[in-house]
Order: structure tokens, then sequence, then C-alpha cells
């Protein structure tokens, strides 16, 4: 199976090495995050600023790469920003104490967001020093002219590198939710001390998206993305799980962050297999975190699924069961309101083609017209006939309106979830 999109990565130390295998946490790095000084700290005791006045210099071989990446499916523009090191350069300094790196990114107000990179060469192994050496840096970035200084400091011999380049961020080309980055900062620089779901999630980006919905009429939003560790689709592999949730929590983060003007939000999590919720909130405050990590826990992945679920052919029953059970608990308690609420449903889930649709009676709950369902469905594989099995998905919850969206692309989510927005405040 090839995925469809990019595996995000689940890793990203301060450093890697070239033609090694991709770094990943156990990959040396300069310093442990106990020992590992502060970025303000590393900036005043160096003579940064003497250097920027200075202007360019090279005395240390090396390379600079700053890219331009596509739309994440975070729904933020990524920049990356890479230096590189000769093997050999590393060998010849194995006597000093450290390379360190500092780079900062300045906008046009004058605005400075900065980070560093530290190299400890006497703890290198031998044969990590006949390696390339690459420090790499990524971060969200909006739209606009940037000013980018980077420099490499030998500290024992006091030689240095400085360059300094302008950088363009080119803004999202037609972009249906033009004010969506509204309030954030202009350069996040992502965080190194994370890993696998908190690295997928993106824990260290503080940011909320400026999603307003407004709305004729009440709205309860509901947004339900599908954690579950079906057998069949994942074959029992935690890397195609995880490729799934590097997609799937992204999406649920995003469309937490909707502030509907006159109603409200709740967030679920369904296991389909095992029959259960194990992450719910309906608070209104931002998505919990630490919660929801909890429930994507090791013990709850496609590797560790029970042997009876394993031997019955599984099915999605429990999300039409799940939806009829709100919508019938709603119906009972908003009978009495003057102006009964619309009910949106967000259904943020995989390929359903392994499942088993069983044949059930129309759902009858009071509430059919004042409901309305949108359902994103990832492709994940390419070559495998996959299509998420909408169909049945939408025969399953009939007579309910379905509307399904495939989502083969950062671009396709964006689309989506402009075209529910601008629908539902029309309704």
């Amino acid at each position: 199976m090839s995925p469809c999109f990019s595996l995000p990565q689940v890793f990203r130390p301060v450093l890697c090495f070239l033609f090694l295998l991709p770094c990943f946490a156990n990959c040396a790095t300069a310093q442990t995050e106990s020992q590992e000084p502060d970025t303000d700290a590393l900036f005043a005791a160096s003579p940064f600023d003497q250097w920027q006045h200075e202007g360019s210099r090279q005395q240390i071989p090396w390379q600079v790469r700053i890219s331009r990446d596509k739309l994440s499916i975070h729904q933020r523009l990524i920049t990356s920003i890479q230096v590189q090191v000769p093997g050999p350069e590393l060998i010849k300094r194995s006597a000093d104490q450290q390379l360190i790196l500092f780079v900062q990114v300045s906008t046009g107000e004058g605005v400075s967001f900065r980070n560093h990179g530290l190299l400890d060469l006497a703890n290198m192994k031998p044969e990590m020093k006949k390696s390339d050496l690459e420090f790499s840096w990524m971060a969200f970035a909006l739209p606009g002219q940037y000013e980018i200084s980077v420099a490499l400091w030998d500290k024992k011999s006091g030689e240095h590198n400085f360059m300094r380049r302008l950088f363009h961020v080119d803004a999202y080309k037609d972009d249906p939710l033009p004010s969506m980055w509204r309030g954030l900062d202009a350069f996040e620089f992502w965080s190194t001390k994370r890993d696998g779901p908190d690295y997928i999630f993106h824990s260290d980006i503080d940011g909320r998206l400026n999603l307003p919905l407004k709305t004729k009429r009440p709205v309860r939003l509901q947004v339900l993305m599908d954690m579950s560790p079906t057998a069949e689709i994942f074959q029992g592999n935690y890397g195609y799980y995880n490729h799934y949730l590097g997609l799937a929590l992204p999406m649920f983060k995003v469309f937490s962050q909707i502030t509907p003007s006159n109603g409200s939000v709740e967030l679920e999590a369904l296991d389909l297999v095992q029959r259960r919720v194990p992450f719910a909130q309906n608070d209104g405050k931002d998505l919990d975190w630490p919660a929801l990590r909890k429930a994507l826990s090791p013990d709850n992945g496609p590797g560790v699924v029970s042997v009876k679920d394993l031997r019955k052919q599984q099915s999605p029953v429990f999300l039409r069961e799940e939806i009829v059970r709100r919508l019938k608990a709603d119906a009972a308690q908003e009978s009495k309101q003057p102006e009964r609420p619309l009910r949106v449903i967000v259904l943020i889930g995989g390929p359903m083609d392994f499942y088993v649709f069983p044949s059930l009676p129309a759902i009858e709950t009071g509430y059919e017209e004042d409901c309305v369902i949108y359902y994103l469905q990832f492709e994940l594989f390419e070559g495998k006939g996959l299509h998420g099995a909408a169909g049945n998905v939408e025969k399953m919850l009939k007579p309910l309106k379905v509307q399904t969206f495939q989502i083969r692309s950062a671009d396709d989510a964006r689309h989506a979830l402009a075209r529910m927005l601008e629908e539902v405040g029309k309704l």
C-alpha cells in the first residue's frame, strides 16, 4: 500500500545526519532536553548582533537552503530552513566543543522569531562524523516578506558564518478562507521536543484558527472522528494507522476551532470496532489534547485488536447508533424551545470498504429535517479500490442528509471546510 498523502514525520530532532536512516528520537542530538540552554540565552551570549552589523561571512563550509512547502493538513503554510555541514569538517573540528547554529526570522514590521541548534562534537560517534550533518527547522508561516538570518559559530576557534536572505511566502492561491489566519503569529517554529501523537497533533502550536460560523438560527455542531483501529484496513500495522491519524487528528483539531456565533461545539472520538466513545468534550473550550492523547495510547492501536473482534465481521453501525442516540436526546430536550437548533454533524474518517453494512430501517428521531451531516472521508491508499464506501454510509444514515467530501489533499480539506461553513450559514 502506498499512501496518497506523504506520511507525517513522527519525530523531528534539532539535527540529523545525511546518508543514514531518517533520524528519530534516538538520533544523537546535541544536548538532552534538560541540558539544552534557552534560545534567548544563547543569542545573548553570542556576538550575533555584531555579526549582523558586519554582514555576510563564511569561515566554515556550509550550505543553507530555505524552501516554501505546500499547505499542510493543519491548514497552515510550511517553511523549512536547512543548514548542511560536510562530514570532513566535523572530523577536522573533533577537538572543539560545539557548533552552534542561530536562525532569526524578521517581518517587515520588525518582529523577530528565533531558534537555534547545537552539536556537541565531543559526544559524536565516529561514524556520524563521516556523514554530512544537517540542521533543520520547520515552521508555520503567514504569507509575506521575511528577512532570514542564519549564523554558524565554532565557539572554541571563534570562527563563524553569517548569511542574511530575503524570503517571500506566497499567498495561498484562490483561498476560499482568506481570513482563516487572522490573529496568528507570522512565523511559528515547530518544537523539536515532541514525538508520536504530539508531533502529529502539533501540541506546540498555540495559535487558534479564525473560523467564525454565522448562522440564521441556533446551531449545535458535533465533530466526530473515527479512531477505530480497524484490523482489515490497517492490517495490524501501526505505520498505516499512524498515517491515518496524521490526517484525521489535524482535521479534528481544525474543525474543533470553528466558533458559532449562535450555538455550541461538541467533540467526540469514536471506536466503531469496540463500540465506545474514548473521548468526548462539550465545554466550549479548546480541544483537550491531554485527554485525547490518552485515548490514543498504544493499547488502542491496530496491533492489539482483540481476537474476538478479529473473528467477527466488523460493522460501522455504532456510528449510526451514536448519532441516533444524540438526536433523540436533543429532540426531547429541545421540544419546548421556541426555535429548534440545527444539528450539524461533521464525520472525519477513512475508508469503510471492509465493513459489513447490514440492512436497517430508516432512522426516525423527529429531527431528520433539522440535521445535516458532512462526511470527510480520507482516501488513504492508492491502487486498492478503497473509496470509503460513501454510498453505504449514506444509506445507513438515511433519511438524514449526508454530503460526502473525498479528501485526497490538504487543499481538498480546506475547500470542504469552506463549503460547509458557507452552506450552514445559509440554512
